[in-house]
């Protein structure tokens, strides 16, 4: 009886110890990274810019107003390393606290690092315990230190979910979902492709927006009540630039999202303070960029994967040329792919649902529901099987995953692998067909 109490006692004793406390870092002795942009240089070596929350200003341990917004809630370090970690641990030497990656929320990678080839980062993303797979991955048009440096989220006290939401947002504006897990996955089986969104920076012709947003100078707001409207218009002329790259936007002709721009990660419309946008595409053949898709691509290239979720299309209208009508649609059903691979076709078929949202004034559209669904529908798949047919012969990317659709044709996996190998989908002929239908037409009662 006395063993057995001296066994339970060495057990409790243990136990007890192991409860005691943790081992690790304090809270207050780690810099919570919540973006990485890496940047190529001239040598080899990759230019790392580590993203980290500032956690004074978010908790408002500065401030005696609490927890700030925009720019001051992250700060930046940037380094040259060979590679993601070795540049973290430099970058430990700089700061006082240590860098921990468990809450990072974007990586953003170069065009030119994206078009070199991101396989062998990835696989060091993929490998690091601390990096979760359902982090987002990005392509910046410019470098990504220019985005990262860029971003000013006015709105959020948060930056780690300034990101989460943002990229999290690709239901309602056109980019993809680009997750870490998704991107490996398609690179590990070699069974598709993948698109990721680009990130890009407003450029407005009238300077640095966030100096502008301080004020007037100290002068202009000592001048007299005769040099004040001079002074207020020559403040507005300074804020009131314009994104000169969205003028050179190209505008989508199709009637299809007619009248709207195609826009890519830095073409929007300027906004005053946080010039840092999420819109576009960047195409991948396995681990290279190989081109961009514009919002209207990307959203059609959503339609057609089945990940659109819903948001607000535009049609063109016969009855109102001038005045086109716009839908709140959803996809509620997946596509349905029918490959045949002797006859070397695809056949696709839609399903979209939609609610009447913008019509023009005095036009009973009720009266020719049925024309306006036809038409819609085949606008839609005209739209949809230009764009399907030109991207295969332009890019040899699989980014509707049509090998992992065709794959139950195979018996075996050697039959399967030869035909990865050696399939050419710009052989292909593809067809959409749409079923479009509207379920509300709004609550005008018209007699």
């Amino acid at each position: 009886m006395s063993r057995i109490r001296i066994i339970i006692t060495i057990i409790v004793v243990v136990l007890t110890t192991l409860l005691t406390g943790c081992t690790g870092k304090e809270p207050n002795e780690i810099a919570y990274v919540v973006a990485l942009g890496i940047d190529s240089t001239d040598d080899d070596n990759y230019k790392i810019t580590i993203q980290y929350a500032n956690t004074t200003q978010i908790s408002g341990g500065a401030s005696e107003s609490g927890g700030k917004a925009g720019s001051e809630i992250v700060d930046n370090v940037t380094i040259e390393a060979p590679n993601i970690y070795a540049g973290v641990g430099l970058a430990n030497n700089i700061v006082s606290k240590s860098f921990s990656m468990s809450h990072a929320k974007l990586i953003v990678f170069s065009k030119e690092v994206a078009e070199k080839g991101v396989k062998d980062m990835i696989e060091t993303l993929v490998r690091s315990e601390e990096i979760r797979p359902d982090v987002f991955i990005a392509v910046a048009n410019t470098t990504a230190n220019d985005y990262l440096t860029s971003v000013n989220p006015e709105m959020e006290v948060n930056p780690a979910q300034y990101y989460q939401l943002i990229y999290q947002k690709n239901q309602l504006v056109g980019i993809p979902d680009g997750q870490l897990r998704e991107f490996f996955t398609g690179l590990y089986t070699d069974n598709y492709d993948s698109i990721l969104p680009v990130a890009g920076v407003i450029e407005g012709s009238g300077g640095n927006s966030q100096n502008d947003d301080k004020g007037q100078s100290k002068d202009s707001q000592n001048e007299g009540s005769e040099g004040s409207s001079e002074s207020l218009d020559s403040f507005e002329s300074k804020n009131s630039d314009e994104n000169e790259k969205e003028k050179d936007a190209e505008k989508n002709t199709s009637k299809y999202e007619y009248d709207i721009k195609n826009y890519v990660g830095g073409e929007t419309a300027i906004e005053k303070k946080n010039k840092a946008e999420a819109i576009g595409a960047a195409v991948f053949e396995k681990d290279k960029m190989v081109g961009e898709l514009g919002e209207v691509e990307t959203e059609i290239c959503k339609m057609l994967k089945g990940d659109y979720t819903y948001s607000y299309l535009t049609y063109y209208n016969n009855d109102t040329p001038d005045i086109p009508i716009t839908v709140k649609t959803t996809q509620q059903k997946k596509p349905k792919y029918k490959i045949d691979t002797d006859k070397k076709t695809v056949d696709i078929e839609l399903y979209i649902e939609s609610d009447l949202y913008s019509l023009p004034a005095d036009y009973n559209v009720e009266n020719k529901i049925e024309d306006f669904e036809r038409d819609v529908a085949n606008y839609t798949s005209s739209t949809c099987t230009e764009f399907i047919n030109n991207f295969t012969k332009k890019y040899n990317s699989d980014i509707l995953k049509l090998n992992e659709k065709v794959k139950y044709k195979f018996l075996t996996n050697n039959q399967y692998n030869w035909f990865k190998k050696n399939v050419d989908w710009s052989e292909y002929k593809f067809s959409v067909c749409t079923d479009f239908k509207v379920r509300r037409t709004g609550l005008i009662v018209r007699e």
